[in-house]
């Protein structure tokens, strides 16, 4: 499901749309150091870049997803296995899963009620860049 570039609505969309909004410079570092250990086709990839925008919003949360994220896929099931996170990284990992392509049921009246801003901020930038890419950055 990679994205077609030459999609008429990408055309007629406001270029601020291009650029996720970064929840610190430290969030943007991190994004861009995880980007660079993926090859160029998982650079590009909507998918890839989804999953890094929420990996890298939160310093415990890249530490607990760091190990099944990378240039190998995205690991999910078996961070779920392993792995004991609070409610709001829970719901934000199974969206992150859902973005990467795997069948995860969310739902999103529960994400607008349930989440802190951070992760609400970044689950809205994550779905924009599952959309639309990330512009050069």
């Amino acid at each position: 499901m990679s994205h077609d570039p030459s999609n008429e609505n990408d055309k007629n969309r406001p270029e601020s749309n291009r650029f996720p909004q970064f929840l610190s410079d430290t969030h943007y570092e991190l994004f861009q150091l995880v980007v660079d250990q993926l090859n160029s086709s998982q650079q590009k990839s909507h998918e890839y870049l989804a999953v890094a925008f929420i990996a890298t919003s939160d310093s415990e949360l890249y530490e607990k997803m760091r190990p099944y994220f990378g240039a190998d896929g995205f690991n999910s099931p078996e961070m779920f296995e392993e792995m004991d996170l609070s409610t709001g990284y829970l719901k934000i990992t199974r969206a992150a899963g859902n973005l990467f392509g795997q069948d995860y049921e969310i739902s999103l009246a529960d994400f607008a009620n349930s989440l802190d801003h951070d992760l609400f901020h970044t689950l809205l930038q994550a779905m924009k860049i599952r959309k639309y890419g990330v512009a050069n950055t």
